[in-house]
């Protein structure tokens, strides 16, 4: 959720996952299960939240790549959004709302 108090739709992948070109608003996270009976609720600690035009390029450098491993990164949360200037405002709406480690 931003700060706006809007809620948005992620699809959770593993993160190495590789997908299409397409533009998106992206978290990158800690995914953890509170509940170990069942596997489908998992909460999520925000390590870095970022956009692209184009998701198919590396969304990071491997030492950035490597700070988030050492954080507990494993899984990028994504959030398609075609719109160039809509990915900004959800990135700056997201950051606003969660505290990230890597997010200034």
């Amino acid at each position: 959720m931003g700060r706006s108090g809007q809620k948005y739709d992620f699809t959770v992948c593993p993160l190495s996952t590789r997908f299409r070109a397409v533009g998106a608003v992206y978290s990158v996270t800690k995914r953890s299960y509170e509940n170990k009976t069942y596997k489908q609720s998992g909460s999520h600690e925000h390590i870095f939240i970022g956009e692209t035009g184009d998701l198919s390029v590396p969304i990071a450098t491997q030492a950035q790549l490597d700070r988030f491993y050492k954080n507990g990164a494993n899984c990028i949360c994504v959030h398609m959004v075609a719109d160039a200037e809509q990915r900004l405002v959800t990135t700056r709406d997201l950051c606003a709302g969660n505290r990230t480690h890597y997010n200034l």
